[in-house]
């Protein structure tokens, strides 16, 4: 029996890791774009804090993030964070979650967090 864990990937900001913000929003969209060409995808990606952004149309990340939807990843996008920021009528992809949303999707899954 395979009692692996889904995977949830939580992201935090615009960019992967520290450092220049450029070359981490770049690797961060070869992320996405390698995450759609995978078979092996996440369950869902939760974006939160200032990675909300990602989510709100005209962003580079949308069009692979659209594609990830489609092939059955949940985008979730935390509702506290897309309201502090004023983005609601702009996220493009995913569903605005509810912390309890999020909890339920973290504690039921393998997090991953980048």
């Amino acid at each position: 029996m395979d009692d692996r864990k889904d995977k949830v990937i939580i992201l935090g900001s615009e960019y992967i890791g520290h450092g220049d913000e450029t070359l981490g929003f770049a690797i961060l969209m070869n992320l996405f774009e390698a995450l759609a060409k995978r078979e092996d995808r996440p369950k869902a990606l939760i974006f939160w804090n200032t990675a909300v952004k990602l989510l709100e149309e005209g962003s580079p990340a949308v069009p692979h993030l659209k594609v990830l939807e489609e092939k059955g990843v949940t985008i979730l996008a935390g509702k506290l964070c897309v309201e502090d920021l004023c983005i609601g009528d702009r996220i493009a992809v995913g569903k605005i979650a509810t912390m309890d949303e999020i909890l339920d999707c973290m504690l039921h899954n393998e997090v991953i967090s980048v």
